[in-house]
């Protein structure tokens, strides 16, 4: 059962499987109205795939957000016809039963998608030369000023 945020909602959700260079990743992908979410009982997705950090200890819960989304189509992968995930630097590959209908919704979700957080685009700012990001406290999920060594909201550490 994936973990919403708030504000969230579950669009769609059913089995698939992503195709990474590590092999088949088999769990559930749910499309919301802010992510992609894939949950997997084994092996995670490899970093550098486009997948963000864990959801946690013990959990196996993976989101991109749709922010990241450029285009979703049908394409042929590796053990037949698979959806095709066009993301901002990477492309997702993943197996799923329904492919124009998986393609439909993550296309309408996309379109209505909320814009990227303001960390993200201060830390694209700061590749250009600009100053560093605030920093999102995991607990609280409030915004700190670059350097802090704790939250200055809840106070919990970085």
């Amino acid at each position: 059962m994936v973990l919403l945020q708030s504000g969230e909602t579950p669009l769609r959700s059913g089995p698939a499987v992503v195709y990474t260079q590590g092999g088949p990743r088999p769990g559930t992908l749910t499309v919301t109205n802010q992510a992609i979410v894939f949950e997997t009982s084994g092996a995670p997705p490899p970093n550098g795939e486009g997948w963000g950090a864990g959801g946690g200890p013990g959990r196996n819960e993976y989101r991109i957000g749709l922010y990241r989304v450029r285009q979703a189509l049908g394409a042929k992968g590796p053990n037949g016809p698979v959806l095709q995930v066009n993301l901002l630097a990477r492309v997702l590959y993943i197996g799923v039963d329904d492919i124009p209908a998986w393609a439909a919704t993550l296309t309408a979700a996309q379109a209505h998608a909320p814009p990227p957080p303001p960390e993200d685009a201060a830390r694209r700012a700061m590749r250009k030369g600009g100053p560093a990001p605030p920093i999102r406290c995991g607990y609280c999920t409030r915004l700190s000023p670059a350097g802090s060594i704790k939250c200055v909201s809840c106070g919990a550490p970085f």
